[in-house]
């Protein structure tokens, strides 16, 4: 009586769920594997979208885009809202190299 008196008051649900949560979180916390599992895709994108092909297309597409909203006259609005989808796009992606000409740049984090 006295043992299964002792195995009910401590192996209760209750424990049991709070002893498998702290086994979680130790492997949790002794994993260091450094990094999260999309940070090279996200890494690689970043690359892409700021490399010196992306920089000259974007250029592209924002003096396109800005000259045809300037001179064309006779365009419509799905047209015109187009256009400024192109300019928005192609200044996002130029924008870490217009930027950085400025001398302005993003926080580090160390």
């Amino acid at each position: 009586m006295r043992s299964k008196r002792f195995f009910s008051r401590f192996v209760s649900p209750k424990n049991l769920v709070t002893t498998a949560l702290l086994v979680a979180v130790g492997i949790v916390q002794a994993s260091t594997s450094g990094g999260l599992p999309w940070d090279s895709a996200i890494t690689t994108l970043q690359n892409d979208l700021t490399g010196p092909v992306a920089t000259g297309i974007s250029t592209i597409a924002f003096l396109a885009a800005g000259s045809a909203l300037v001179f064309g006259e006779e365009m419509g609005g799905i047209a015109k809202k187009a256009l400024y989808v192109v300019l928005g796009v192609s200044f996002i992606v130029m924008g870490n190299k217009f930027l950085a000409v400025l001398g302005l740049t993003g926080a580090l984090v160390a």
